[in-house]
């Protein structure tokens, strides 16, 4: 199996760890990490990593952009944890993110995110003759994180529209006028934070997640960090704590959330929804415990798992806004 994750605003993720930031000082880094970044590079990673997990894990894939020197290295990075990618080459240079993490207090990382490359109309149709390509070799596509320079705000739209022609399940995780132009193409998933929902809440003039389940999408998740996860899907509602953890650095928590949902669907379609929410949540710890993104390997995910709470939810619950 194979899940297409869209990475169309990749970067290098400068990960810095120091005793404490104070504006105006020079601070002498305790710990510096490069590696290629990004949410889709994030959920790949998570997902290479759950095969060693589940017998029938999916295989990642990333779509995406990457050029300059920067792309050039990023490249070089994803090929050392082997995490393959089909990649339209670039005239712009690739981005550079930092986070910035104390000692003191991890779960407050700072994260600066640059804005990304511009894209042009000839290297925008590259992009989209790799994914027909590739697409009818697929069983998921994910599409997540922020849109580079000159993209559509219903870029994903496209993706998601595509994807459902060939019979591919997707997954939209996304923010601002990417979320609210592509949520219009129904997918299948729309996973969200409270943040996020209340921003979308603001500028829609009907109420979500509601209006969303009523067209057509299939499962709306809202997470709200280490609070409880709301979860509306065809097995009914549901209300999860997740397993706390000592966190190291809560960067990417979301996308592997998003990664052990996608392959607990596809690897174990008969285990319910309950279930799956149960390794998406234990996948979101694992990497909370982890100083980078990824999976820590001192907390056994089937562990995580059976430290999650579930309670139902007998009606529909209003907005949490």
């Amino acid at each position: 199996m194979k899940v297409i994750i869209a990475s169309l605003n990749t970067a290098i993720e400068r990960l810095l760890l120091v005793d404490k930031q104070r504006p105006g000082d020079v601070h002498r880094l305790l710990d510096d990490k490069t590696l290629a970044g990004g949410k889709g590079v994030n959920v790949a990673r998570v997902l290479k990593q759950l095969t060693t997990y589940l017998p029938d894990a999916p295989v990642p894939l990333l779509l995406g952009f990457l050029g300059g020197a920067t792309g050039r290295l990023c490249h070089e990075l994803l090929q050392q944890e082997a995490l393959a990618g089909c990649w339209c080459d670039i005239a712009g240079s690739t981005r550079i993110c930092e986070v910035i993490t104390e000692t003191d207090s991890p779960e407050k990382a700072s994260v600066y995110n640059a804005g990304g490359p511009p894209i042009s109309q000839e290297e925008h149709q590259r992009l989209h003759a790799l994914l027909a390509q590739e697409l009818p070799h697929a069983d998921a596509l994910i599409c997540t994180g922020s849109l580079a320079k000159n993209l559509p705000p219903d870029e994903y739209g496209y993706w998601i529209a595509q994807a459902r022609a060939c019979g591919v399940l997707t997954l939209l995780d996304t923010h601002g006028a990417a979320l609210l132009h592509s949520a219009n193409a129904l997918p299948d998933i729309i996973k969200i934070n409270r943040d996020e929902l209340r921003h979308a809440n603001a500028e829609s003039s009907l109420p979500l997640p509601e209006t969303w389940l009523v067209q057509g999408v299939r499962c709306v998740i809202i997470t709200d960090g280490p609070r409880p996860t709301l979860a509306l899907t065809p097995d009914g509602h549901f209300e999860l704590t997740a397993p706390s953890v000592m966190t190291a650095s809560p960067v990417g928590s979301g996308d592997a959330y998003c990664a052990g949902l996608i392959a607990s669907l596809l690897s174990r379609p008969q285990a319910g929804w309950v279930e799956h929410l149960k390794l998406a949540a234990a996948c979101g710890a694992a990497n909370a415990a982890s100083s980078t993104a990824g999976l820590v390997a001192e907390l056994p995910l089937s562990t995580l798992q059976r430290r999650c709470a579930v309670r139902t939810i007998p009606t529909p619950p209003r907005s949490p806004t």
